[in-house]
C-alpha cells in the first residue's frame, strides 16, 4: 500500500502475531532449549520432535496434559509435568517494543492478534494488560487451523470486522506475510527492516521516534 489522492494510507486496524513479534526470537526456538535442557537432551536432536508435537498442539489436538504424555512417549524421558509445564512457559522473553508498539497506536485503529498458539499460553497473552486496547485475539488452537493457512486469516477479518484492504498484519515469518499479502491483506515483515517495512507500508501511521530507531531483530 502506497500514499494515494486521500493521503496518506491508513488502515482500519492492525493486527500482530505473538511469538517473534511480542518475544525475542521465535517462542519454539527457546521453548526446545528449555525442554531439552530439562530432560538433558540437545535441543538440535529434540527440534524435529518438538515441532511435530507443537504443530498438533497448536491446533488444539490436545492440551498441557496430552503434549506432556505425547513428548514424554516421543523422547523417551519422564519429566514431572509442573517441571515440563514451567520450563515451556518460562520460556518467554519479552520484547518491550512490540508492546510500544501496540501502545503507539492511534484510537481510532482497530487492534487485534492472529498466532500459532495454545492454550495456556493463549491465557497468558489474553489476559496481559498492556494488550487490553487489542478487541480481538484470533488463536490457532481455538480455531482449529494454523498459519498460513486462509482460514486463520478470514477468522481475523471476521473478528476484527475489517476487509482485507483495510487491515495490516505484523509476523515475523515471511511465509505467513506472502499468505496474508495473497488475501490483499498490508503485510509487514517484522525483522531486522522493520521499521523501514512499516514506513512503506503504513505511512499514514508514523512510529514514534524510539521505535523507528530500535533494533527490532
Amino acid at each position: 500500500m502506497t500514499a494515494s489522492d486521500a493521503g496518506p494510507y491508513t488502515p482500519r486496524a492492525v493486527a500482530l502475531d505473538w511469538g517473534g513479534v511480542f518475544t525475542v526470537g521465535t517462542f519454539d526456538s527457546r521453548a526446545v532449549v528449555a525442554l531439552g535442557r530439562l530432560i538433558g537432551a540437545d535441543a538440535r536432536e529434540l527440534e524435529p520432535t518438538y515441532l511435530a508435537l507443537m504443530a498438533d498442539f497448536e491446533a488444539g489436538a490436545f492440551d498441557m496434559a496430552g503434549f506432556h504424555q505425547r513428548f514424554c512417549a516421543a523422547t523417551g524421558s519422564s519429566p514431572e509435568l509442573g517441571a515440563f509445564r514451567g520450563a515451556f512457559l518460562g520460556a518467554v522473553k519479552e520484547r518491550p517494543e512490540a508492546y510500544a508498539l501496540v501502545a503507539a497506536m492511534p484510537q481510532g485503529v482497530k487492534l487485534g492478534m492472529l498466532s500459532n498458539n495454545v492454550p495456556e499460553l493463549c491465557d497468558l497473552v489474553r489476559d496481559d494488560p498492556r494488550l487490553a486496547r487489542l478487541e480481538a485475539f484470533v488463536f490457532s488452537n481455538e480455531i482449529g487451523v494454523r498459519k498460513p493457512h486462509q482460514r486463520a486469516y478470514a477468522a481475523l477479518l471476521s473478528a476484527l470486522g475489517t476487509e482485507p484492504h483495510e487491515l495490516v498484519f505484523v509476523d515475523d515469518n515471511a511465509a505467513n506475510i506472502a499468505a496474508a499479502r495473497e488475501l490483499g491483506i498490508a503485510g509487514v515483515l517484522l525483522d531486522a527492516e522493520f521499521p523501514r517495512r512499516w514506513r512503506e507500508a503504513v505511512p499514514g501511521i508514523e512510529l514514534p521516534p524510539a521505535l523507528a530507531a530500535a533494533r527490532w531483530a
